[in-house]
């Protein structure tokens, strides 16, 4: 399970006189992400009034180099905490004129963070996050069992279910998961004009604000990811409302926000089209994160 106390180990400040001396902090939520071939990580941050960065305008403000220990354990949380829509706080030197350079990272009490004792999803959190980046849509976590999730059809015993084990064909990318379900995917043979869906019911409403699509490398060759997708929700069961429409990329891991939460006791992920496969539509895992 992931644990507080995981992520504020990721938080090293830089030590010296002319940091501690004019080093400002941001607090707000990470945005962008973008890593150059030169090993430069540059940050976009959610920027209001009230809220301006002492930089260069535009839409990478923050950068800092991810060939060091540090550098790597900075990029890690940052990517946790826009997975997951976190508020955090980064220190930086000012440049008006160019990007800024990143001096430390940080969590908070006072941004909702626990002190470390306990895991995130304990009493006061709503459901219990499991993972690296706190996957709400394990089964049997959360009270999720195999009747939670279903899907307008599946091939011989590729069970939805066996989409939420935390288990590709290949691996396990869960360290919270149990036994994997059969192969550990998800699998429905294309038929023309005919719906393909995959959902979960989670029985009772979760705010939910990003996901994560894994395929095995194998299946991604092939060309069975969802490509075109709408993420649909419900509160009970039969009447779905279209939320938000995306367009994958056709990698075997990725991850994405959605432009807004998610209030709903049932997501869908609606399937329109994969990647080139003339005969099967396949996800090994589907993750869910909570809105903080």
């Amino acid at each position: 399970m992931k644990k507080i106390a995981a992520t504020l180990a990721l938080l090293t400040p830089i030590a010296g006189p002319a940091a501690e001396d004019s080093v400002q902090e941001y607090a707000g939520k990470v945005t962008d992400l973008m890593i150059t071939k030169t090993g430069n990580v540059l940050v976009g941050v959610n920027q209001d009034d009230d809220n301006v960065l002492a930089c260069q305008e535009g839409d990478w403000p923050l950068i800092f180099q991810s060939d060091s220990g540090v550098g790597q354990n900075w990029l890690d949380f940052l990517m946790l905490a826009r997975n997951t829509n976190q508020k955090i706080r980064i220190g930086y030197l000012p440049a008006h004129s160019s990007r800024c350079a990143v001096e430390y990272v940080a969590a908070t009490a006072a941004d909702g963070y626990g002190d470390g004792s306990d895991p995130i999803g304990g009493e006061d959190d709503k459901l219990i996050e499991t993972g690296i980046y706190g996957n709400i849509a394990l089964i049997d976590s959360n009270g999720l069992t195999q009747a939670s999730f279903t899907a307008s059809s599946y091939y011989r015993d590729d069970v939805p279910a066996a989409a939420f084990d935390g288990h590709t064909w290949s691996d396990k990318v869960n360290e919270d998961a149990g036994q994997k379900i059969n192969r550990g995917l998800w699998l429905l043979r294309r038929e023309e004009n005919k719906d393909a869906w995959i959902q979960v019911d989670f029985g009772q409403k979760a705010n939910i604000s990003g996901m994560r699509i894994i395929l095995n490398e194998k299946a991604s060759q092939l060309g069975r990811g969802p490509r075109d997708v709408v993420v649909q929700v419900s509160n009970d069961g039969e009447n779905f409302a279209d939320h938000e429409s995306f367009r994958l990329s056709n990698i075997a891991d990725q991850t994405g926000s959605f432009n807004s939460a998610i209030e709903a006791r049932y997501l869908r992920l609606q399937i329109l089209n994969n990647f080139g496969d003339a005969n099967y539509i396949e996800i090994d895992e589907l993750e869910l994160y909570q809105k903080q």
